[in-house]
């Protein structure tokens, strides 16, 4: 079977001290003649329009730098054919109906698609959508911040067969309008179907309405959430129990239970992956990896990356995956 590899790579061209937000490129380089980036903040591309015939690039077989962060939401809506991807450490298999949200942050370890798949890929930046007035808006961001990582939902046909219906209108009335209202079609498109993702959840009984979440699983989210934000700066257990108002030994007893490893495994294992981000995508030294990780020496950070790895950073920045086999 045929893969392409399909990328989502960022292009940080913000200033930190504005609120710029990235400006991203879907696809392989070049990117595709009809990718629609709208004002730098919102990308969307597909490979699926009829219109598309003359190039139907979203993805072409090249070498790929994962993993990588992405520091955008994406949504992924598989037409046809099947997606595999590796996000946050947990694999996930996209076919026909299946529609994937994930919100800015995690790391993609990989993402391959089938040579016949037709996907539709959506970038956009969470601070655009939180400015939405609408319920369905809040209530989709609020259900994404409590799921374990990316959520996968499985549309009905006729579910499917609407949001491609109101895709495809949206890509021609984009087309067709002044360049300075094309922000207002892609408000109106995201308007008419934030409705109809969140009727989905509903329907499929995953919706928090009426549920409420143990104390636990409350707990648990609340740390997979805090070391996504946090385990760049802080690794110690005590951190993150007292971020829960709990001793570390009752915080590290609940965890274990729950998720099946010790909560300084998986601080270790977020960690190594913002090592492995930041070591492939060759911008930084070894050193200045260990400084932006909070290491006290790149000494103690190199014997803590081969002791997990099984390979020395500066290996693993030459040689990738490979290096730890």
């Amino acid at each position: 079977m045929t893969i392409f590899e399909f990328c989502i790579e960022l292009e940080m061209v913000m200033d930190n001290n504005t609120h710029t937000l990235p400006q991203i490129r879907l696809g392989m380089l070049p990117t595709s003649s009809h990718a629609l980036s709208v004002d730098k903040i919102v990308i969307i591309d597909d490979n699926l329009l009829d219109t598309w015939e003359d190039d139907k690039r979203i993805g072409a077989p090249v070498e790929n730098k994962f993993p990588i962060k992405i520091m955008m939401g994406i949504t992924i809506v598989c037409v046809d054919g099947s997606v595999d991807l590796r996000l946050n450490q947990k694999d996930y298999h996209l076919q026909k109906n299946d529609f994937l949200l994930a919100m800015p942050g995690f790391i993609a370890e990989k993402m391959e698609m089938d040579v016949d798949s037709k996907i539709i890929v959506c970038a956009v930046a969470m601070d655009f959508l939180g400015k939405s007035p609408m319920k369905s808006s809040e209530d989709l961001r609020k259900w994404l911040m409590k799921q374990e990582g990316p959520a996968k939902l499985t549309l009905t046909d006729e579910e499917c067969d609407e949001f491609v219906r109101l895709y495809k209108s949206f890509r021609q009335c984009s087309a067709s309008v002044d360049k300075k209202y094309v922000l207002d079609t892609l408000i109106g498109f995201i308007h008419m179907t934030l409705p109809m993702i969140n009727s989905t959840i509903m329907r499929l009984g995953m919706s928090d309405e009426g549920v409420t979440l143990s104390r636990k699983k409350d707990l648990v989210l609340k740390f997979l959430n805090d070391v996504h934000t946090y385990c760049n700066k802080e690794r110690s257990v005590a951190f993150y129990a007292d971020r829960c108002f709990l001793s570390p030994k009752y915080f590290a007893r609940i965890m274990t239970e729950m998720l099946g490893k010790k909560p300084g495994d998986v601080i270790k294992e977020n960690v190594i992956l913002e090592a492995k981000v930041m070591l492939i995508s060759k911008d930084y030294t070894v050193q200045q990896v260990s400084d932006k990780l909070n290491f006290p020496n790149s000494s103690f950070f190199c014997k803590y990356f081969k002791s997990a790895a099984g390979c020395s950073p500066r290996q693993y920045q030459l040689y990738g995956e490979k290096a730890t086999e």
